[in-house]
């Protein structure tokens, strides 16, 4: 039981970790194309705090959502995933 509690933990973390990445990659890209979090959001039709959220890695975020977020930055994904690692 111990064993496989940890495995989970650890699959977690991994993820964490990869959403942590992403979100200080959206972060990076947002401030050096000189675009608020309310920029971005306004653009995308959401809260500023959905992207506050995304860039601290306190949410998921769906493909299509990605692709939008991408597009609202101005930065291909490939290079969010190329600066973040992925």
């Amino acid at each position: 039981m111990c064993n496989i509690l940890y495995m989970v933990m650890s699959v977690n973390d991994q993820h964490y970790e990869q959403y942590r990445n992403l979100g200080l990659s959206v972060s990076y890209f947002r401030k050096l194309h000189g675009l608020t979090q309310q920029q971005v959001a306004d653009t995308m039709d959401v809260s500023y705090e959905t992207i506050s959220r995304i860039e601290n890695a306190n949410t998921g975020i769906s493909l299509d959502m990605l692709f939008e977020l991408s597009n609202a930055i101005k930065t291909p994904l490939s290079e969010l995933f190329k600066h973040a690692n992925l």
